[in-house]
């Protein structure tokens, strides 16, 4: 078909069919959003999900939906030519799309810190701005190496309140972040993206140097709440509670995995060495 072009998901096992240079895309993920802002396809989005923060100027456009369903009625009155989602807690919602007729691309959740440029890379090859993806893709990743092994040795607990307490697992881009950066988290053996509801005592006899607390989208963050937070946890024994090493971090920070995650990096890992009484990574001295 003229003007379309076929791009391979490995999540639907097939060809999806795209338009060469798609004028009215949907995203319903958060980090594809900024994605599609950071690599120049902006006037080209024209709806986003209730949870699309970044950038700012995503308030602006149609609330389409959220991780687990749509606004049928807003998203044929915008009729879409691409839809972008992701997997994971979104792979029902996509198949449920795809059977409605809509064009749908699944962009794959990152597991490493790496996963995040490539997803990068991957929105702007279905959104027809590869060139400036890969760009993007290749600026971040020339930041990285100054922060590699930045933290090595120090025990970081890290926390989000997602609607309830939960940590990263090994499986995730956020223990992979962490471990980048040569810090040890106490759930780094655990072969699954998050811990719901962290166990209180293993977090004690892991004894962390510093707590990474990072709050809901829209929360205010405070050094206070986080204390709170953590002392109804049981955690407020914590040596690093007591003493105040907490990183209270606004939400949509490390559990945003779009092309600010490798800022928002920047700014943990020196403020972390700080807490923790380490030299700043090299690359922010």
């Amino acid at each position: 078909m003229p003007g379309r072009v076929r791009v391979f998901s490995e999540v639907l096992g097939r060809d999806v069919e795209v338009p060469e240079r798609p004028g009215r895309i949907v995203s319903l993920a958060p980090a594809i959003t900024e994605t599609l802002y950071r690599i120049g396809a902006w006037d080209r989005v024209a709806g986003v999900s209730v949870f699309c923060f970044k950038p700012e100027e995503a308030r602006g456009k149609p609330r389409v939906g959220s991780y687990y369903k749509v606004n049928y009625r807003l998203l044929e009155e915008i009729k879409p030519d691409l839809i972008l989602a992701t997997t994971g807690a979104q792979r029902r919602l996509v198949w449920e799309l795809v059977e409605r007729g809509y064009t749908v691309y699944p962009v794959p959740l990152p597991v490493t810190l790496y996963g995040v440029l490539d997803g990068i890379v991957v929105v702007g090859i279905v959104a027809g701005a590869v060139g400036e993806a890969r760009r993007l893709a290749g600026e971040l990743s020339a930041r990285l190496p100054g922060l590699r092994g930045s933290l090595s040795g120090v025990k970081v607990y890290y926390e989000v309140d997602l609607g309830g307490p939960v940590s990263a697992g090994a499986h995730s881009y956020i223990a992979d972040a962490l471990n980048y950066l040569g810090a040890r988290t106490p759930f780094d053996g655990l072969r699954q993206p998050w811990v719901v509801n962290p166990d209180p005592e293993v977090v004690k006899r892991f004894d962390p140097d510093v707590v990474i607390y990072e709050f809901k989208p829209l929360d205010r963050p405070s050094l206070e709440k986080a204390v709170k937070r953590l002392e109804a946890r049981g955690l407020g024994s914590l040596r690093a509670v007591r003493e105040g090493r907490i990183l209270p971090l606004p939400g949509d920070s490390l559990a945003h995995y779009g092309p600010s995650l490798i800022e928002t990096l920047e700014e943990v890992a020196s403020r972390v060495a700080e807490l923790a009484g380490v030299k700043p990574p090299r690359a922010l001295r």
